[in-house]
C-alpha cells in the first residue's frame, strides 16, 4: 500500500500539472488569436468571463491528453531515479506501477464526468454566448440566436400530422396553432387553425377553431367552432422539444429529449453519439496512459521528459485521429452509437494491455 499511494500521489501530480500547463497554453494562443475582436466598454470583465468559461471547457477537452501524459512523465521520473530498476530488482512487475496509474486515471474520469455535467455544460453555452453576442460579428448573433429559438414544427409519430405551435402558454398549452393533416403521398387533407391548443386529460381543447377538409375535386369544407375537442396521438411532453446543440445539454436534459425525439420521429443519433461519448471520452485517459506507461517502460529507451512529452503527443493524436473515424461512422449509421463512442477505448486499451504484457 505504501508504493501504492507513492505512485498514486506522483502520477496524480505529475497529472495536475500536465492539465495545468496546457489549458494555460490553449487559453494564451486563444486569446492571442481573438484579442483584435475585443474591445468596447466594459470589455476586461467580459473577456475574464470568457476565459472562465472556456477554462471549464478546455479542462474537459484536453484531460484525458493530461491524464497520459501525467503517467508517462510520472513513469519516466521512476526510470530516471533508477527506482524502478530497483522494483525489478525485488521481483516487482510493471503492474506494480501500472494499478495505480490506472486508478488515478480512472478517478480523474469519475471527477470529469460529474464535474461536466454539473459545471462545464452551462460553462459552454455561457462562453459561445458571451463571444458571439459580445464580441461577435453580426452573423456569429443571428446563428446564435437562431440556434436557440424555440421550436415550432413538429412531425407526429405516424407521420400523418404536422404541428405549427407559434407561442407557449403558461398552462402548457400552446397559441396560434395549426395542425396539417398529410395522406401516405403526403398530400394535404385537413388543415385545422386555432388560437390556442390546451390539453384535456387525454385530449386537446382548441378554441377559435378552423378546420379545413380538402375533398377531392379541389372542393373544401370549411367548419368554425368556438372550441372544440381533438384526440390526436401526441401527448404534450411529445412538443418539448429544447434547442441548442447536444453537447450543451445536461445528462437528465439529453436522456429526455432522446425520448421525445423518438416518439416525434425526429432523428437522434447526434444525441445518442453525445450521450455515449459523454462517458467515454472522459475515461479516454485510462487506456492512453496505460499505453503511455507501456512506452515509458520498454527497453532501451532514450530520454526521460523529453521522451514522455514526444510519445504522449503522439498517443493523443492516434487516439484523436481514430476517434474522429469511429465519430464518422457513428453519425453516417455505419456502426451503432455506443460502438462509435467507445470502440476508441477498446481498441488502445487492448494495445496497452498487450505493450504491458511485453514489457514485464
Amino acid at each position: 500500500m505504501i508504493l501504492f499511494g507513492y505512485v498514486a500521489r506522483r502520477t496524480l501530480a505529475a497529472t495536475l500539472a500536465a492539465l495545468a500547463g496546457v489549458v494555460a497554453i490553449y487559453l494564451a494562443v486563444d486569446f492571442v488569436d481573438n484579442s483584435a475582436g475585443f474591445g468596447g466598454s466594459g470589455w476586461v470583465p467580459a473577456v475574464l468571463e470568457l476565459y472562465a468559461n472556456k477554462a471549464a471547457v478546455v479542462v474537459r477537452l484536453v484531460a484525458p491528453a493530461a491524464m497520459l501524459l501525467g503517467a508517462s512523465i510520472a513513469v519516466s521520473t521512476f526510470r530516471k531515479t533508477r527506482e524502478y530498476t530497483a522494483m525489478r530488482a525485488m521481483g516487482l512487475g510493471p503492474w506494480r506501477l501500472a494499478i495505480p496509474v490506472l486508478v488515478v486515471t480512472f478517478g480523474l474520469g469519475v471527477a470529469l464526468v460529474v464535474l461536466h455535467d454539473v459545471v462545464g455544460v452551462r460553462a459552454a453555452e455561457r462562453a459561445e454566448e458571451i463571444g458571439a453576442l459580445r464580441f461577435g460579428r453580426g452573423g456569429d448573433k443571428r446563428k446564435f440566436l437562431a440556434a436557440r429559438e424555440p421550436k415550432r414544427w413538429f412531425r407526429g409519430a405516424d407521420g400523418h400530422r404536422i404541428y405549427n405551435l407559434r407561442g407557449h402558454l403558461p398552462d402548457g398549452g400552446f397559441e396560434r396553432v395549426t395542425v396539417l393533416e398529410v395522406d401516405a403521398a403526403f398530400t394535404l387533407v385537413r388543415r385545422i387553425d386555432a388560437r390556442r391548443m390546451r390539453p384535456d386529460g387525454g385530449a386537446w381543447r382548441l378554441e377559435d377553431v378552423e378546420d379545413r377538409t380538402f375533398l377531392e375535386g379541389g372542393e373544401m369544407r370549411l367548419e368554425r367552432a368556438a372550441q372544440r375537442i381533438y384526440r390526436f396521438e401526441e401527448p404534450p411532453e411529445a412538443f418539448s422539444v429544447v434547442p441548442g446543440r447536444p453537447s450543451q445539454m445536461r445528462w437528465t436534459t439529453l436522456i429526455r429529449q432522446i425520448g421525445v425525439r423518438r416518439r416525434l420521429g425526429l432523428p437522434v443519433v447526434e444525441l445518442q453519439l453525445e450521450r455515449y461519448n459523454r462517458l467515454a471520452y472522459p475515461f479516454a485517459g485510462v487506456p492512453g496512459a496505460l499505453l503511455a506507461l507501456a512506452l515509458a517502460l520498454r527497453r532501451n529507451r532514450k530520454g526521460h521528459v523529453s521522451s514522455a512529452l514526444v510519445e504522449s503527443v503522439g498517443v493523443s493524436i492516434a487516439f484523436w485521429g481514430v476517434q474522429g473515424v469511429s465519430w464518422a461512422l457513428g453519425l453516417s449509421g455505419q456502426v451503432a452509437p455506443v460502438v462509435a463512442a467507445w470502440a476508441p477505448n477498446v481498441l488502445f486499451l487492448a494495445a496497452g494491455l498487450l505493450a504491458v504484457r511485453r514489457a514485464a
